[in-house]
C-alpha cells in the first residue's frame, strides 16, 4: 500500500499507510496558500497558525469551529480568516512549515499547539512515569509531561491515523513513536523475528485481553503499532467496537 514517502511527502513519525492517515484529503487547493498539493482536512481536530499582527507570537485558530481566538502575549484578539468555509485544508508544505496544527491525543495527555509551545503536555489525572519531568498542573490531580517544543511541534505537523474510538500516540526513548500502522494477525507473523506471531504480539501489545489475538474478539479490535525511532523497539495498543 502506498505511503507517503513513496508520494514524495514523508513524515518522519507516520510510516503507515496513506489509508490510515486520519485527516489526508487527497489534492486539493490549499486554503492558507492556494495552490493546488496533498492537502489535509484541518477541520478534523486541527489548527491554522497565524502570527499575531500586534507582537508577532504564533497564536492556533480552531478550524473546527472556525473562532477567533486571543493572544496569550498581548491580548489582541484574532478573528478565524475563513468564518464561512466548512472544509478547512492545508497542504504539505503549509503544514510542515507549521503554519497549520493537528492536535493530538497521546498517552501523555493531550497536545494541542499552545501546549507545544510552553513545552508541557495538557496532561492527564494521575499521570505516572519515570522517564519523563512531571509536571502537576492542578488540585485535581492533572499531570503533564515536559518535553521539548520542536518535538512536540513535529508531531503536530504529523497525520493523526484513523481508529475506532480516538488515537493514543505512544512515546518511547523521550519522544513520540513512528506510527507504522494497523496490524493483523498475518502482519504480526510476518514482522516477528522468529514468525512466531503470537508471541510477538504478547510482547509488544499493552494491556491485551483475553480474546485479542483469538477470533472471539480480532475482528472486533484494530491493533495500532509504533516504532521507536531511537531504541527501534515496537510497542502496540488497541481499541474495539
Amino acid at each position: 500500500m502506498t505511503s507517503f514517502r513513496e508520494m514524495g511527502i514523508p513524515f518522519r513519525l507516520f510510516d503507515a499507510p496513506v489509508a490510515d492517515a486520519r485527516q489526508y484529503m487527497g489534492v486539493r487547493h490549499c486554503t492558507t496558500c492556494a495552490r493546488e498539493g496533498h492537502c489535509f482536512n484541518l477541520s478534523l481536530n486541527g489548527s491554522l497558525v497565524v502570527r499575531c499582527g500586534t507582537c508577532a507570537n504564533e497564536v492556533a485558530l480552531d478550524a473546527r469551529r472556525r473562532t477567533g481566538q486571543v493572544c496569550g502575549t498581548c491580548r489582541t484578539q484574532l478573528e478565524f480568516p475563513y468564518p464561512d468555509q466548512n472544509n478547512i485544508a492545508t497542504c504539505y508544505r503549509c503544514l510542515v512549515d507549521g503554519k497549520a496544527a493537528l492536535t493530538k491525543d497521546t498517552e501523555l495527555g493531550m497536545i494541542r499547539h499552545e501546549d507545544a509551545l510552553r513545552g508541557i503536555t495538557h496532561g492527564i489525572p494521575g499521570l505516572n512515569r519515570t522517564d519523563f519531568e512531571l509536571v502537576p498542573l492542578d488540585d485535581d490531580g492533572w499531570v503533564g509531561a515536559k518535553l521539548p517544543p520542536p518535538i512536540m511541534l513535529e508531531l503536530l505537523r504529523t497525520p493523526g491515523y484513523t481508529s475506532i474510538q480516538g488515537e493514543n500516540w505512544l512515546f518511547c526513548c523521550g519522544g513520540p513513536m513512528i506510527y507504522v500502522g494497523r496490524w493483523s494477525r498475518e502482519k504480526f507473523s510476518e514482522m516477528a523475528p522468529d514468525r512466531n506471531g503470537r508471541n510477538f504480539f504478547n510482547q509488544i501489545v499493552r494491556d491485551p485481553i483475553d480474546g485479542l489475538w483469538e477470533d472471539e474478539l480480532h475482528d472486533k479490535a484494530e491493533i495500532y503499532v509504533f516504532r521507536c525511532p531511537t531504541c527501534l523497539k515496537y510497542s502496540a495498543n488497541w481499541d474495539m467496537y
